[in-house]
């Protein structure tokens, strides 16, 4: 089925290209559910990452067989590009500004090969019982049980046994094995909070505070995640390929590039256009490892993000001249919106994804493929279809845009979905660069 050409402003409008929408499931689905049982993939539950299969799937389509291929990844995340991409042999690139989603990366693709007893490792570490002086966690925020409170993440004797486990971890002589297991030991805190990730915040769970969580219960999770890891290294150790995983802004990412070879494709998935702050979704890891120490310092990560969130207020931007863009703000600033700024960071949004796109027009050959993922959102009942005004963007830098292949729709966040029955996309916006 072809989507009509006229849904795209007549005055911008590509003449050559055409849009092919798959109106079915595929089996390569977006969402990071497939991966809960995959090797490596499941050290660390991201609700907000795509599926290995989809990687699989576009590695079929679009790259050499052989392997050999470079592959880049401007929204890292939680590394599946890089993980699948160099599980079948490529090497990867991936940028990503928070500090968590790096180190989560970073530990997820190494080679393990010389990484030895790290089960026995994990058992030392479960002896200590002594809490080094440099490891204080947050007692400012919601995050720990103290007096005053209501509510708290982490009840106060899961987050003693937190600061002993780190403690005998930071003693251990390396780095490679120190740095799995704290991605371990914060894994298992999702078993022993309070409360769960639902992919927008965190929510409590029912009865929390019947259940107790207490110090042993950490040790049983902790111990249960270390066998995962340590059975997913030795069945492979390492991975085919290589990655590269590299603190960076999108928006300014071909600044950290030194090499010289171009890449052969773009596979990512920048931040969805649903306001919601990966930030704040990740603030107790940022806070508990250390990666943030406070507010202000989380503010300044928030600037550095994507804008597609409201919880700070930008300098406003310029208007994209993008006809179809226009239209959708205009009707937005009509209707009655829970927050003022929305318009502006939709604007800003794409203003902020054409700046990425430009920076992989720098790094990419001529003839490569770029896929982005990315879902249409909705406010006060005016929908923005994010897939066509992402293909103007991308015509615009140079790309032919091939074809828009849908995954699934949805209704949407009932706020943002306000008075609207349209179904939200979820899709691949899948083009060819044609220029230098």
């Amino acid at each position: 089925m072809m989507l009509a050409m006229n849904h795209l402003p007549k005055s911008k409008a590509p003449t050559k290209s055409s849009y092919i929408n798959d109106f079915a499931l595929t089996s390569a689905r977006p969402d990071f559910v497939q991966n809960a049982t995959l090797p490596r993939h499941r050290w660390y539950h991201f609700k907000e990452g795509f599926s290995a299969g989809l990687v699989q799937s576009f590695v079929h389509e679009y790259m050499p067989m052989s392997g050999g291929g470079k592959m880049l990844d401007p929204f890292v995340g939680s590394g599946t590009t890089a993980l699948e991409g160099a599980r079948l042999g490529y090497h990867v690139d991936g940028f990503e500004i928070n500090p968590f989603m790096i180190f989560m990366a970073k530990v997820k693709t190494r080679d393990y090969t010389h990484s030895k007893n790290i089960e026995a490792l994990a058992l030392q570490c479960l002896k200590n019982n002594k809490i080094d002086s440099a490891f204080t966690l947050p007692n400012d925020t919601t995050l720990i049980e103290r007096k005053g409170l209501t509510k708290w993440l982490l009840n106060k004797n899961v987050a003693l046994r937190f600061e002993q486990i780190r403690t005998a971890i930071s003693r251990l002589e390396s780095t490679r094995v120190r740095e799995l297991l704290v991605l371990a030991l914060m894994s298992s805190i999702v078993d022993v909070a309070n409360a769960r990730k639902d992919g927008k915040c965190w929510r409590y769970k029912r009865n929390w505070r019947q259940l107790g969580f207490d110090g042993s219960a950490l040790d049983n999770a902790f111990a249960a995640q270390m066998l995962r890891f340590a059975e997913d290294i030795d069945a492979c150790p390492k991975l085919k390929g290589r990655t590269a995983i590299t603190l960076a802004d999108a928006r300014q990412f071909a600044d950290h590039c030194n090499g010289t070879d171009l890449y052969d494709c773009v596979l990512t998935s920048p931040p969805y256009l649903n306001s919601f702050d990966y930030t704040d979704i990740y603030r107790p890891e940022l806070l508990m490892l250390k990666h943030a120490c406070n507010a202000n310092e989380l503010r300044k990560l928030r600037f550095a993000t994507l804008r597609s969130h409201v919880q700070i207020a930008w300098e406003p931007s310029p208007p994209l001249d993008i006809t179809l863009l226009k239209q959708k703000v205009r009707e937005i600033n009509n209707k009655v919106l829970w927050c003022g700024r929305i318009p502006e960071m939709i604007n800003a949004y794409f203003v902020d994804l054409d700046s990425v796109i430009g920076q992989c027009a720098k790094l990419l050959k001529v003839g490569a493929t770029a896929a982005f993922v990315v879902a249409d959102s909705a406010y006060s009942g005016v929908v923005i279809p994010v897939d066509l005004v992402l293909a103007e963007i991308l015509e615009r830098r140079g790309f032919t845009v091939k074809k828009i292949t849908l995954f699934r729709k949805t209704l949407g966040n009932g706020n943002h979905q306000k008075r609207s029955s349209e179904r939200l996309k979820e899709v691949m916006v899948v083009a060819k660069y044609c220029k230098h």
